[in-house]
């Protein structure tokens, strides 16, 4: 039977360590890309809206309709708007009860009764999506240490000085 050194053996155990954190960090990575696409598929559209929205003046209301509560639509009204340069736009302009001559934050064919109300649509995902990614950061640089811990091996016994037992 083959006997390995402790050096061989305490090599082998780092050399799976370190293929221990590559796949760790690969899989960090993947559910960082993972989190980054799923907040984005839910937030792109909003996240693109507030960065090209501008302030415009309701022109006209059409109707109104009350929403919010489970599966039913946000609250909305249709309208016009216009915004400071001439041009017009219509559609549904998300939010309560607005009249004309209210300001809204809007682009075409889309507008919020506020900006805040876009905002919180955008960054209320985005800081829960950090709070997970840093929860599970921390989860996985725990888990780095206590692995790093276990590769401490105890110094190999040394043998015995000296010849046979007297007695």
């Amino acid at each position: 039977m083959r006997q390995t050194s402790p050096d061989a053996a305490q090599s082998a155990r780092a050399r799976a360590a370190r293929r221990s954190g590559v796949r760790g960090l690969l899989s960090a990575a993947g559910l960082l890309l993972a989190v980054v696409c799923v907040v984005g598929l839910f937030i792109g559209r909003q996240a693109q809206q507030l960065a090209t929205g501008e302030s415009a003046t309701v022109q006209t209301v059409a109707r109104c309709a009350d929403g919010g509560g489970l599966g039913n639509e946000p609250a909305h009204c249709e309208g016009e708007w216009r915004f400071a340069d001439g041009r017009t736009s219509m559609g549904d302009i998300q939010g309560p009860t607005v009249a004309k001559g209210d300001t809204v934050f809007a682009g075409s064919g889309w507008a919020y009764a506020s900006q805040t109300r876009l905002s919180l649509q955008v960054w209320i995902p985005v800081g829960l999506s950090l709070a997970f990614l840093a929860v599970a950061g921390a989860f996985w640089w725990i888990y780095r240490r206590d692995q790093r811990a276990l590769l401490v091996l105890k110094p190999a016994p040394s043998p015995a000085h000296g010849g046979a037992a007297r007695s």
